[in-house]
């Protein structure tokens, strides 16, 4: 059971998030926990109901009546549910629970919830290792079921759970449910059929469940999710990934792996090709292999600490994503386990990064470079600039030392001035990249500009002094636009005295 501290702080946390998502227009049908905000609870807006009004619920539990918040976050309610005429009670009230949080309340058996417009329903944090048939047909309107850090066996989980009212010959799904955390409770296996009633399913964690292994049943039952756009499989202690487990839901966009015993990429990973987001992190990787982070069409960044948990590492191919434009700097790095403030860097000896769209390549990617066996950076799309001024006269000699083979087609693409020409010619020229100015020009003609200066002054200097000699000796007269009188005098010469006489 979490204490109070944290419990308000949890609150707080989903209440923000569930406010924002479902009181704006998701257009992408996807709930984010990266887009929960920090702001602290104002406990003078959260009131209870007034009591010559107040429903019974109200009277031991939270309602906040303008966002249809219904609370009951550690408050100890027993082993089942509200009965029914309490729950309606609610409605009788004023208050139409839209978010219901039934967090740390020891509940151990979930029977049936009446009629209600809840879209959010957070059942965290309990005892809970029983759900009744169709225990939630009556939420049509229900979005997201937190069941996560509760006591559910995999034979207590079976589709019916999940399902919606009974037409006449079938169990109608739950529609609306895009988002299914089963996380920390004791599942090995998943039922093949579990979500057979949630149609709209998007978003499923299942991570800090001993499963080991990703068996037949269970790869069928995920693999079934057509619409999957989130997976959560951290620390499940799998050593491995059924190859076939993303041929279906093709929309995988964010795939967490963190913390298994995976010793290598999965091969699963080819057929994640809409894959935007991965976590490999603390996993006893040795060699990240062709083909795992390669092709991915829709993968445009790799961020900080992608790879920081991969000790071990040796070999890296990241290959032909057109979109990945950004590798950050802090990839690989990692905090020393016995020294914070110690960073420490996997041993990697080759490292692929062709045919990418990255422009830019950080020089503490990696400390190790110039003991490496392999660096390709081919058809890359890179800035001939100050930044990069590291890969002229660092990196591009240990190429050329090491595997001067693939040393072609390393290109500069921008700025203007330097596109198309080679990065190896450059290096071999000694040329020195230059960065914008700050109003963001690239003075890589600037050494053409002040050479024509130059000259432009060197020439100026005698034909300005043969103007100011000509000026002086009085010539300017010819051309003048004086008087008649100053032209005449410029013709005469008065004779001396003795002339005269």
């Amino acid at each position: 059971m979490m204490n109070a501290a944290r419990q308000k702080l949890y609150f707080n946390m989903v209440l923000i998030l569930a406010t924002g998502t479902l009181l704006k227009e998701d257009t992408s049908g996807f709930v984010h926990a990266a887009d929960v905000g920090d702001e602290p609870r104002n406990d003078a807006n959260y009131t209870k109901t007034p009591t010559s009004a107040a429903s019974k619920l109200c009277e031991s539990c939270n309602c906040i009546k303008d966002k249809g918040v219904f609370d009951c976050t550690s408050k100890q309610i027993g082993a089942t549910l509200f009965p029914l005429e309490d729950w309606q009670s609610l409605n009788t009230n004023g208050l139409d629970a839209k978010l219901v949080f039934l967090v740390s309340t020891g509940l151990k058996e979930i029977t049936h919830f009446p009629s209600m417009n809840v879209t959010w329903l957070d059942l965290s944090h309990n005892e809970i290792a029983t759900m009744k048939t169709g225990c939630f047909a009556n939420l049509t309107l229900l979005q997201v079921l937190d069941l996560s850090h509760n006591r559910l066996k995999s034979e207590s989980l079976n589709p019916d759970v999940f399902a919606g009212h009974y037409s006449t010959n079938e169990y109608m799904p739950l529609s609306k449910l895009r988002v299914l955390r089963l996380g920390a409770n004791d599942l090995h296996s998943l039922n093949p059929d579990l979500f057979e009633h949630l149609p709209a399913l998007e978003e499923l964690s299942l991570e800090l469940n001993p499963f080991k292994v990703i068996d037949q049943q269970s790869e069928i039952a995920i693999a079934s999710i057509e619409r999957l756009v989130s997976l959560d499989l951290s620390y499940m202690e799998l050593e491995d990934i059924p190859k076939y487990l993303f041929h279906t839901p093709r929309g995988l966009r964010y795939l967490n792996l963190t913390g298994n015993l995976l010793q290598e990429v999965p091969a699963a990973l080819s057929y994640a090709t809409a894959l935007a987001w991965l976590s490999l992190d603390e996993n006893p990787i040795s060699s990240i292999v062709v083909g795992t982070l390669s092709y991915m069409s829709q993968l445009k960044v790799i961020g900080r600490g992608a790879f920081s948990g991969l000790e071990s590492l040796q070999e890296v191919h990241i290959t032909n994503n057109p979109h990945l434009t950004y590798l950050h700097g802090h990839a690989f790095v990692r905090n020393d386990t016995d020294n914070p403030e110690r960073l420490d860097w996997p041993p990697v000896k080759r490292l692929y990064l062709h045919n990418n769209n990255i422009s830019y390549l950080d020089a503490q990617l990696l400390v190790q470079w110039d003991t490496m066996d392999v660096i390709d950076i081919r058809a890359n799309p890179w800035t001939c600039d100050c930044t990069n001024r590291w890969v002229l006269l660092s990196l591009l000699p240990i190429i050329e030392r090491t595997t001067p083979a693939i040393l072609n087609n390393i290109d500069c693409k921008s700025p203007s001035q330097m596109a198309g020409l080679s990065m190896v010619d450059l290096e071999h020229k000694q040329t020195h990249l230059r960065c914008p100015d700050e109003a963001g020009n690239n003075p890589s003609n600037d050494g053409a500009l002040l050479m024509g200066l130059l000259i432009g002054v060197l020439l100026a200097i005698p034909l300005t002094a043969a103007i100011w000699c000509v000026y002086k000796r009085g010539c300017f007269g010819l051309f003048g636009s004086g008087a008649p009188a100053a032209y005449s005098r410029a013709f005469y010469s008065r004779t001396t005295l003795n002339e005269e006489f």
